[in-house]
Formats: structure tokens, sequence, C-alpha cells
């Protein structure tokens, strides 16, 4: 792998992006219903330009800019076309070392008197807000509305593309010598949701324009809810989301990298604070389960997580808390720690998955005491009507909501209510399905690829995710708790 000449890391907590939500002229603008995709996507342009440029020729001053300013006119002087690049950095003068915050408040500044400027006399000494957008009439709002989105439509796009090609030429001609920017937090509170859903998926769009330079790479950090939301919530007409696979990469762990991890977290901890003796997993759990070749207890631990490290070391954490003061860590320890965890993962479900699916607490309630794997026919009658009556009297934007309110009318058929919650389910791995007793099963969080209604109504078998049997009172077989999973184990 290429290592990274110079990175830098964005935290969207230090871009200040709560301002647009509080901007008179964008709250105008969401009112009259205007597409502001163009903007964010200048807005992130604008950004990753900046600091870019800023790691690559080290700009944190005054004389640093104009030292740059003068190089790039050198390289530029006998080019026409590539001087309007030039023109754009000259624009921002003595500004263009300083904080992000204030370049966002710029351009959006210029965005509010571009179009006062272009709706002209038509608004006259009034303020550009939402409140103004409510009071205009139809007959005017169509000729406003299309005046705003021609200021959009106008922003400097065009210029900013002249100012990429010309980076690749001038700043990023050496391929050898890599440059990261890298962006997490993202799953933070920065932004109230609606904002920050656009200005992710802008993030998105340029990230795929900024490959056109070869040395220059962006990484988003983005959980997979996360992603979902953003896709389900922006999608346009003609949206396709397999578009994105090839911009995605999917990371996974696999249980020998969380055991390591695991061993690693509990020789770290005895090491600080008991002995300066390694302490291994073993040391601390118990023998196996069913012999030297049954379950171990961080194969046990493992299983009832998605394969993520917050997930093991949750549970991990919760044996610890239970065995506080002993020796070691008993079965019995472990198993009462599940019943804790099993409920915090039911809560963190809800929380991550809580923008797509409002209604998630009573739509989950459909697996309540079902066993660990079954078919259609056997969930429990009265589980299907309670849990589609109360979808249906929910009036959230939740599929499962919207679909159970059209059966309540007779609209559509209780199997395909059923279908709706089951893709809802898999959706967020709450369950897993095959199509066909040979196939094996398939889980959302192993599998990254969108799956669709026509896959879920040929779902033959079903299982309940091991991190929910004790929160939703999952009917097992005790011969069977500590069978390790295949999967491609039948139903008895």
């Amino acid at each position: 792998m290429n290592k990274a000449y110079r990175y830098k890391k964005l935290d969207p907590n230090d871009i200040s992006i709560r301002f647009l939500e509080h901007s008179d002229i964008i709250s105008f603008f969401e009112a009259l219903d205007v597409n502001l995709d163009l903007f964010y996507k200048i807005l992130w342009r604008h950004i990753l330009i900046m600091e870019f440029l800023k790691i690559r020729h080290d700009i944190n001053s005054e004389s640093d800019t104009r030292n740059f300013l003068t190089s790039l006119a050198s390289f530029l002087r006998k080019d026409e076309i590539r001087k309007r690049a030039l023109e754009y950095f000259r624009e921002w003068g003595d500004k263009f070392w300083i904080d992000t915050d204030t370049h966002l408040r710029e351009i959006t500044k210029k965005l509010e008197n571009d179009t006062k400027a272009k709706i002209g006399t038509a608004l006259h000494g009034i303020e550009l807000n939402a409140e103004t957008a409510k009071r205009i009439s139809e007959e005017d709002k169509h000729e406003i509305k299309k005046r705003a989105s021609e200021v959009v439509s106008g922003m400097q796009i065009q210029k900013l593309n002249e100012v990429l090609d010309m980076l690749a030429e001038h700043s990023f001609s050496d391929l050898q010598k890599k440059h990261y920017i890298v962006i997490d937090q993202l799953d933070e509170n920065w932004a109230e949701n609606n904002t920050r859903y656009k200005f992710i998926r802008a993030l998105i769009e340029e990230i795929k324009v900024f490959r056109r330079i070869k040395n220059v790479k962006i990484i988003a950090a983005l959980r997979h809810d996360l992603l979902k939301s953003v896709f389900n919530i922006t999608r346009g007409s003609g949206f396709q989301e397999e578009k994105y696979e090839s911009y995605i990469l999917d990371l996974q762990w696999t249980a020998n990298q969380l055991n390591e991890l695991v061993s690693k977290r509990i020789q770290e901890v005895f090491k600080k604070q008991y002995t300066r003796e390694n302490v291994e997993i073993n040391d601390l759990f118990p023998s196996p389960k069913g012999g030297s070749k049954g379950m171990l207890p961080i194969e046990y631990i493992i299983e009832r997580t998605l394969y993520r490290p917050r997930d093991v070391l949750q549970f991990v954490n919760e044996c610890f808390k239970i065995a506080l003061n002993r020796e070691r860590i008993s079965w019995d320890s472990i198993h009462k720690a599940e019943s804790i965890y099993s409920e915090k993962r039911l809560r963190s479900l809800k929380e991550e998955w809580g923008d797509i699916y409002p209604s998630f607490e009573e739509t989950i309630e459909i697996l309540r005491e079902v066993p660990e794997k079954f078919t259609r026919t056997l969930i429990p009658k009265n589980n299907i009507e309670s849990v589609a009556s109360e979808l249906a009297i929910q009036n959230t934007n939740d599929p499962c909501a919207i679909i159970a309110s059209k059966m309540l009318n007779s609209e559509v058929r209780e199997s395909d209510v059923v279908n709706e919650i089951f893709l809802c389910l898999y959706n967020i791995s709450a369950i897993g399905f095959k199509v066909s007793p040979l196939t094996p099963y398939k889980w959302s969080f192993r599998d990254s690829s969108p799956v669709n209604k026509a896959e879920i109504k040929r779902a033959s078998h079903i299982k309940v995710h091991k991190m929910l049997h004790k929160a939703l009172d999952i009917k097992i077989a005790i011969s069977d708790i500590y069978n390790k999973d295949d999967g491609d184990d039948e139903i008895n």
C-alpha cells in the first residue's frame, strides 16, 4: 500500500455547518423547494480544494498565500484558460488561509447577494427568509423559484472544475507523493439530521469528482446505517445505489481479529492495573462448553455481535462488571452479562436506524418469543396482527407503518406488510434468511449488496440474530445454545 506523503484529518464538528440551519437565505430556498444539492457540493469542493492546497504548499499565513499565488501566476502566464482558475483564488485574497467556517459563510453570503440581485424588484426591500416565502403568491413563487434556481445553477461550479484541472497539473503533478484527507465523526451530532444527510450526500458526490486528481484521496468513514439513511433520505428519481458500490470499501472484522483485539485489551488493562505478566483470555474466561472442541467463551461472545469491535468490547465489559471481585468469569456470569448486553443492542439498533425506521420499537415485536429459526408459518398470528395494528396508527414515515396503514384500508394484503417488516429487520441485521435449504443464510452485516422485496418474498428460512435472543425472549432448545454458527443449519 502506498504511504501518505501528507494527510489531514477533517472533523465535521470543526466546520460549523450549523450556521446553515439558521441562515435566512437557506431557509428561503428550502421553503421554495429549491434544490440546493449543487450548493452543498460547491461548499465541499471549496473546503477540499483549500485543505489540499494547505497541506500541499504549507499555507498557514498571508505570506504563504502570496508565495503560492505568485508561483501559480508564473505557472499559468501563457495559459489564458487556466488563468480563470487563478481568479478564483485571488477572490479570496488574504482570507485564503483562514478557517473553513469563514469561507463557508462567505460563500453563503454570496448566494444571498446574488439571489437578491437576480430577483430584483420582485421582493424589493423584503427580507429573504422562510416567512417571506410563505407569504408569496403562487404566481410570484413560481417565478422567484425559477430565478433562485438559476442563481444556484450559476454558481462557481465551472470555475471550480477548472481549478481542479489546474491543481492536477500544478500542485499535484508528482504521482509518487500521495495526499490524503480523512473525514471521520460524520455520525456525530454536528448538524441537524436533514442538513447532515444533504451535506454527507454532497461529500460522497465530491469524492467521486476528486478522483480525477490521481494522487489525492478523500476517505470518509461512515457507519453502514448512516450511509443507508443518507441514500434513503436524499435519493431522487432514477437513483441507483449499486452505482456507488465501486466507491465504497466495506470494512469487516474476522473472528480471529476480534479475538486478538479482546486479548490485547485484556493484556493492557491487567498490565496497567494488576500485574506485569501477560494475562490471556483463557486465564479469565471458563473452559469451552461441550469439551475441548466445544464452544469457547470468546466464540460465544463474538457470535452475538455484528462482528464490530465496539459490540465485542461492550459484551466483554458487561462480563467484567458481573464478575467483579471474582478470580474468573463463569458461564453463569456470561449469561447474565448477555441479558444486559442484548437489551443494550436492541436500544442501539433503535438509535442507529431510527431515522429510516422511526417505528422500529413496534416493528421488532413481531419477533417476540418466536423460535430462533422459523418459517413464515411459525410466526404467531397474534404477533402479526398486533404489530400491524400498532404500526397502522403510528403516523410516521416508516415504510412498515405506511404499508400497515394501507392494509388497514384494505389496499394491500397482510403478506405485503410481513414482507416489508422482514426487509426492515434484515436491513438492521435483526434477522438473516435463506431462499432455499441449499443456500447459506444471508445477513446484511456480512453482505453489503442491497436486498429487494422479491428476495424477501422467497425467504423460506429465517433466523433471529443471537444478539437479540435474550432481549426478545427467543425460543431455543437448551441443547442448541452452544451450537456454533455454520450459516447453513436447518430448522429442526
